[in-house]
């Protein structure tokens, strides 16, 4: 089996009071040739450490990692039992430990999860660092100038508080919700996640006929953030942006233009060419 390095935890940042964070590692990655989707590496980085360090950046008190993938403190670990289970089983794990007014709820094989956490803050106005019963009403969406976003669903049943939403949720250019990228009201998830299982329990529940019930403020993604992994052919994809994204910072930074940097940009573009045609059955690439 393949050694991979687990990522030290992000240097230190005081907490955001009031958010907690859930990221689910649990899937069997079938169409990967069921590896660990988390253990994956996008840019030189596994994708459980890219969600851990946008949890971080977001400012989580708390982060809950739901799976079987190695991650170190302050980070907790937890399985759901049975594994594999699907999204609304590992959500129902995680959430007796889950204590905040406010959760972050994020899949492990987001590669742009900074982006989408970013999308989600800034259309919340940092609502989770407010009071419970804060309305959100008023903010803009990407800082762009959009208008405040539409709700998902009609009225929620579970207790919201009047004037603020049941929590955020990033929408695809498609319009469909993202449901594994959203920032959600605690005790709402809770009550809606009671309810959709009730009849016959949370193992294989669709996480949408838990969340399609809440009122949720539409957050759209313009960019293409909440591209998941799922395929070799996405995470090869997925590892070219990467190059060639980490190699045009660096001909930015190089005002000169010299052509080491130009040679460097070819050598980028040429690996993530030969990565998209060393992608195994088990969805790992094989270094050229």
């Amino acid at each position: 089996m393949e050694a991979r390095a687990v990522a030290p935890p992000p240097r230190s940042r005081r907490p955001t009071p009031g958010l907690d964070a859930v990221i689910l590692a649990g899937g069997r990655g079938s169409r990967l040739g069921g590896v660990s989707k988390g253990d994956l590496e996008v840019g030189g980085r596994r994708l459980i450490d890219v969600a851990l360090g946008a949890a971080h950046d977001a400012g989580a008190s708390r982060t809950i990692v739901v799976g079987a993938v190695a991650v170190q403190a302050p980070a907790e670990l937890i399985r759901e039992d049975p594994a594999f289970g699907g999204p609304a089983a590992g959500l129902a794990a995680a959430l007796p430990s889950v204590s905040a007014p406010w959760l972050l709820l994020l899949a492990c094989d987001l590669p742009r999860a900074p982006a989408l956490v970013e999308l989600l803050t800034e259309a919340s106005g940092r609502g989770p660092a407010a009071s419970d019963g804060e309305s959100d009403s008023e903010s803009d969406i990407d800082g762009d100038g959009s208008p405040p976003a539409s709700a998902v669903g009609a009225a929620s049943a579970y207790g919201v508080p009047v004037g603020g939403p049941d929590g955020f949720v990033v929408v695809d250019s498609d319009g469909r919700p993202q449901w594994l990228a959203g920032i959600y009201r605690t005790t709402a998830l809770k009550r809606a996640l009671e309810h959709a299982a009730a009849a016959s329990g949370v193992h294989g529940l669709a996480l949408r006929h838990v969340l399609e019930s809440l009122t949720l403020t539409r957050v759209p993604d313009r960019r293409g953030a909440s591209a998941d992994i799922d395929t070799p052919e996405q995470l090869a994809a997925a590892r070219a942006d990467a190059a060639i994204g980490a190699f045009d910072a660096a001909g930015t930074a190089d005002s000169a233009g010299s052509a080491d940097s130009v040679d460097s940009v070819d050598g980028a573009a040429e690996h993530a060419r030969a990565a998209q045609q060393t992608i195994t059955a088990h969805g790992k690439a094989q270094r050229p």
